[in-house]
């Protein structure tokens, strides 16, 4: 049996289903999965995959709290902030134009150091 490489990708229709969020959504989360891979972000898939989550979750009406977001993706809520701070720096390169446009980035929480 072959073993593959695992992507954050593989997560995500899943954990965005547990957390209820919608079409439009979903294909923001794996629109910003892909664009993240242009830039070294160390940390694991899944990691990625639920700070990507959180940090899209922010600019939506709907917003998800850390907590249910690290529930539904079983990623502790630190590791979640950890990935979250390693992203934000390239929020602006990673995030789909047309899901931000009518959003304000400010809402994007600052990372706590």
């Amino acid at each position: 049996m072959e073993m593959g490489t695992i992507h954050a990708e593989d997560y995500l229709r899943r954990f965005c289903s547990n957390l209820g969020m919608n079409h439009e959504e979903i294909k923001a989360v794996q629109e910003t999965v892909l664009m993240s891979k242009e830039f070294d972000i160390r940390r694991s898939p899944i990691s990625i995959a639920a700070a990507i989550i959180y940090m899209l979750t922010q600019l939506s009406d709907a917003k998800k709290p850390l907590k249910d977001i690290a529930l539904a993706t079983t990623v502790a809520e630190g590791t979640i902030k950890n990935a979250y701070r390693d992203l934000f720096p390239h929020a602006s390169k990673i995030l789909p134009e047309w899901y931000i446009k009518d959003k304000d980035t400010k809402n994007l929480s600052s990372p706590k150091a």
